[in-house]
């Protein structure tokens, strides 16, 4: 029996996560990582998503977007479609490289946003894979602090901390700062 398609509401913001098949990677070295991100760009701007989170593990990819018209699922089957796609021939291997359909939730909420954000940067770190998401090369958290100035998709995030950019910035590394304090210490590196 066919999966029923998913409810999805024009404006809606979203936690998805898409994982490798079986638990397998995604990536295999920074070629892989460069591409899939390069593709989320790309997707993320010919859907007018804003994704003011993301991060990407070796085995899955974790996002917070807000999609102005319903095309989550059609953004979703490009990015990881196309990147599967590459991914096959650049490694020679065939067959699913993603874990059935990918996993969304709709956040509702500007404190359950906030919390989804701080998660997906905060997911290396938890993983015990680095320090602090500053650490970690592969999430927007160094983009939302270092990029000239505020990309549309850091907007929606800065913009419930601060009207002015540079404050928000700083408010922003201060709830990173003390999530990653709140962790539990086993799994931070030394």
């Amino acid at each position: 029996m066919p999966r029923k398609p998913r409810a999805e509401q024009p404006g809606a913001i979203y936690h998805v996560v898409v994982r490798g098949n079986s638990g397998q990677p995604i990536v295999v070295d920074d070629l892989d990582r460069r591409e899939i991100l390069r593709r989320l760009h790309k997707v993320g701007t010919s859907c007018g998503w804003e994704c003011p989170a993301y991060c990407l593990m070796d085995t899955h990819l974790h996002l917070v977007v807000r999609t102005p018209e319903a095309n989550l699922g059609q953004g979703m089957q490009q990015l990881a479609g196309g990147y599967a796609f590459y991914f096959n021939r650049r490694h020679g291997r065939y067959g699913h490289l993603f874990a059935g359909p990918y996993y969304a939730k709709a956040i509702v909420g500007e404190s359950h946003f906030v919390s989804a954000c701080l998660y997906v940067v905060l997911n290396p770190v938890a993983a015990g894979l680095c320090s602090h998401p500053r650490h970690w090369l592969w999430s927007s958290y160094s983009e939302t602090l270092e990029s000239a100035r505020a990309r549309d998709d850091e907007g929606l995030l800065l913009g419930l901390l601060d009207d002015e950019v540079t404050t928000a910035r700083v408010r922003y590394r201060e709830l990173v700062d003390e999530a990653v304090r709140d962790l539990p210490r086993q799994q931070v590196p030394g």
